[in-house]
């Protein structure tokens, strides 16, 4: 038992310096506050959140750019679960030129800013009321971690026998 101590000590001090290094920025603002609360009750004007989902819809106006986005909850590190049940809809105001072409449909965006209020417009046929933010930060959530909301680092163990003996391993993925 004793040589199974100190490599387990070793990869568990790996993994926290994983979890040190990652590029992970926890979700601000109250978790109740969601794109779908402020479209039907209105109010939290003003109010500094953090959502996050995927682009529908892309277009550049004459000073800034808008992104409609089907929000998800966000994980610890504020990426999109898009595993998860949608929680709203939203448009995205973001000051200035972004390329459509890299903020396409499909792709994943977190994105911090100020709450502005609620839009009419539509989803197919069907009336529906888009909360409106204010970007203060927007970043596109890398292609490879828009993924089942798992968290960072995933860790695995695993046990296995065969003609050889027994052995087991322990495995890490940022």
């Amino acid at each position: 038992m004793r040589r199974l101590t100190a490599p387990l000590l070793l990869l568990a001090a790996l993994a926290a310096t994983g979890c040190a290094s990652t590029n992970c920025v926890a979700p601000t603002g109250d978790a109740n506050v969601t794109p779908a609360a402020v479209s039907t009750a209105g109010g939290h004007t003003g109010e500094l959140v953090r959502w996050g989902g995927t682009i529908t819809s892309a277009r550049n106006l004459e000073d800034s750019t808008e992104l409609e986005v089907i929000a998800y909850p966000l994980d610890r590190c504020g990426q999109p679960r898009t595993n998860a049940e949608p929680i709203g809809r939203f448009v995205v105001v973001q000051k200035g030129y972004l390329e459509t072409a890299e903020y396409q449909p499909g792709r994943a965006v977190t994105v911090s800013g100020l709450i502005s209020g609620v839009r009419a417009g539509s989803v197919g046929d069907a009336p529906y009321r888009f909360a409106l933010l204010q970007s203060r930060d927007l970043m596109l959530v890398p292609e490879q971690q828009a993924f089942g909301g798992y968290t960072r680092p995933f860790m695995s163990i695993g046990i296995g026998g065969g003609s050889g003996g027994v052995g087991g391993g322990i495995g890490v993925s940022f």
